[in-house]
């Protein structure tokens, strides 16, 4: 009896996933400090390696052509942090300064509120105190926010120093090194190896390009959008917006954030104002879920929308930003890898049994 429970498909084929992830999951914990480098050269070379294949097949060596991507890939970032960059930073220093401003107008607005709900209740009390207690706190988190993310962009900086480097090496060697790892596999797990790597592969490198495809026109659209209705800084927002959209579902509701308080910190307080900024985040949305998502991201996953959200507040709160942004390929991965081996050891099982 236990015999044939540890024959079994599902059984084998859980205690190989486990070991398969217990593997990756001491990787990942091995290699944190560099972990965003390498997801972000990952990216980058499921987008480049194409054109490197095309480099080869017209004569370049290996070297030639991951040097000649590489180049490429530096031109383009230094190019377009050129034209971006000032932008951006005009517009973050203008945010910095309204910041304060925006913050009382807010305050005043819920003191004034709070005032009203009660004395139309008809209650004697004084909501300053509350009021005041609830604004302290949230600025308090928002000065907390404030400081650790600008470390984290300082870290990032720095960090994103490694990102043409580990690109460069990945697109020269990376083959070379997926080959020998799979040439390793027993001749009985040879076939089911190629496989799933090329499921896995071939999924991840759509999802990354749809993504990125579809951040591009979510920042273009939002940035319009906020530009049209005469909201500040509507480039930075609009950046904002595209990056928190590679979050599916969570991502539209913290892009709303900001533009609203920005709307709301106004004076004098414009409610048209508030309503057209989200009314451009909305709309975005629509046109994402509506043209973008069918046409470049469909395909990439196949996962119900509970396991998404789940997977965003489970990797979010073990890993922060980054990890809500992994969750969905990553669950994609761990789903493509143990469908492949059930399928696989399944496939072994029943032949043996014919053959028995």
């Amino acid at each position: 009896m236990i015999q044939n429970l540890i024959q079994h498909p599902l059984s084998r084929t859980l205690l190989v996933f486990s070991l398969i992830m217990t593997v990756i999951a001491l990787l990942a914990i091995l290699l944190a400090p560099l972990l965003i480098p390498i997801i972000i050269s990952f990216a980058l070379y499921a987008l480049l390696e194409p054109m490197s294949e095309i480099f080869e097949r017209h004569g370049l060596s290996r070297n030639a052509s991951s040097l000649s991507v590489l180049l490429i890939l530096v031109a383009i970032g230094s190019l377009s942090g050129s034209l971006l960059l000032p932008h951006l930073s005009a517009q973050l220093s203008s945010l910095q300064s309204q910041l304060p401003v925006v913050w009382q107008s807010i305050t005043t607005m819920g003191y004034d509120f709070s005032q009203h709900i009660v004395s139309s209740l008809g209650l004697d009390i004084q909501s300053s105190g509350l009021t005041q207690h609830f604004f302290n706190q949230a600025n308090n988190w928002g000065k907390t926010a404030l400081i650790e993310g600008s470390n984290m962009l300082i870290s990032l900086s720095i960090l994103l120093m490694l990102v043409p480097i580990f690109t460069f090496f990945l697109i020269r060697d990376f083959r070379t090194f997926r080959n020998n790892l799979l040439d390793k596999l027993p001749n009985s797990s040879f076939e089911m190896g190629w496989l799933i790597y090329y499921r896995v592969a071939h999924q991840l490198q759509e999802y990354i390009r749809g993504i990125l495809i579809q951040s591009a026109i979510m920042s273009v659209i939002t940035s319009i959008g906020f530009y049209a209705i005469g909201l500040d800084s509507p480039f930075l927002l609009g950046m904002l917006a595209g990056v928190l959209n590679l979050i599916p579902y969570v991502g539209p509701l913290l892009a709303m954030i900001l533009p609203a308080l920005l709307a709301l910190g106004h004076v004098p307080v414009d409610i048209w104002l508030l309503g057209a900024a989200i009314s451009v985040i909305l709309i975005a949305q629509i046109i994402d879920n509506v043209i973008v998502i069918p046409a470049v991201v469909a395909n990439a996953v196949n996962l119900h929308p509970l396991v998404v959200i789940v997977g965003i507040i489970v990797f979010g709160n073990l890993f922060g930003f980054i990890g809500m942004v992994v969750a969905i390929p990553v669950i994609s991965t761990a789903n493509i890898i143990y469908c492949g081996l059930y399928q696989g050891i399944k496939n072994r099982y029943d032949l043996r049994l014919k053959s028995e």
